[in-house]
């Protein structure tokens, strides 16, 4: 009995990690493929894979795991010649290339190895959700618009930062207090003499709202102080039809 409950727990664990590593046609073959020679699937193993961005900088939990996973799974990395920058930017984004160049990129006539894979890897999977990266990404969005943006954030405790994902999903609450405020002032994209919004500009820095949208109420909305109602009424821009 105590063995079977050991085998549940195992098998859960491991539902937990393909849910949300395994995305793509046949991950979880190669994943299993790779763990094979380290025990297989077991509670400790799961546990390890799926913090996998928690690991150390510099030391692979589970020995030549990303190099095995990277060189069956994706066309970006090779096993002799490591990663290729092309592949890697299209895929990742140029920023995160940028940022984590120097452990992509192989010294001239040396071979990749598992710590090149690993490190290379575990610093793109590390800063591919960075609010500078995903900042860096978006599109429609001016140079000026993202200077200020991340300008704003380093005002605000890293801890915060976090939160910035929540902003994709626009919620009713703003997820890093006066954030908004500070890139639209910084923008100067509400006037302050008429009270107004500079549609025009705020358009052409953030790419909404989207021409032809219907924005006549959005001055309208309100928050219990000034940040909150910047939150409210530049949402309501950005989500209007």
């Amino acid at each position: 009995m105590q063995k079977r409950s050991g085998i549940l727990v195992a098998i859960c664990l491991w539902l937990s990690v393909r849910k949300s590593l395994a995305l793509l046609p046949n991950e979880s073959d190669i994943i299993d493929k790779c763990i094979l020679n380290y025990g297989g699937l077991t509670p400790e193993t799961a546990e390890r894979l799926g913090r996998f961005k928690d690991w150390s900088v510099d030391y692979e939990e589970i020995p030549c795991f990303t190099r095995c996973y990277l060189a069956d799974m994706f066309d970006f990395y090779n096993n002799s010649t490591g990663f290729d920058k092309d592949a890697v930017v299209k895929v990742f984004g140029e920023p995160v290339y940028n940022a984590c160049q120097k452990k992509l990129e192989l010294p001239e006539s040396e071979l990749s190895s598992c710590q090149h894979a690993y490190e290379g890897f575990h610093c793109i999977t590390n800063l591919e959700n960075h609010p500078f990266t995903v900042i860096d990404n978006m599109a429609n969005i001016s140079q000026s618009a993202k200077t200020a943006m991340k300008e704003c954030l380093q005002d605000v405790d890293q801890a915060k930062w976090k939160s910035f994902a929540a902003y994709g999903d626009y919620p009713v609450i703003e997820p890093i207090p006066c954030y908004t405020r500070c890139f639209l002032d910084k923008l100067h994209l509400f006037d302050q003499k008429t009270r107004l919004w500079k549609v025009g500009a705020m358009r052409q820095h953030l790419g909404v709202p989207a021409k032809g949208a219907v924005i006549r109420s959005c001055h309208l909305q309100r928050g219990k102080d000034r940040c909150a109602t910047y939150y409210k009424q530049f949402t309501c821009h950005a989500l209007a039809a």
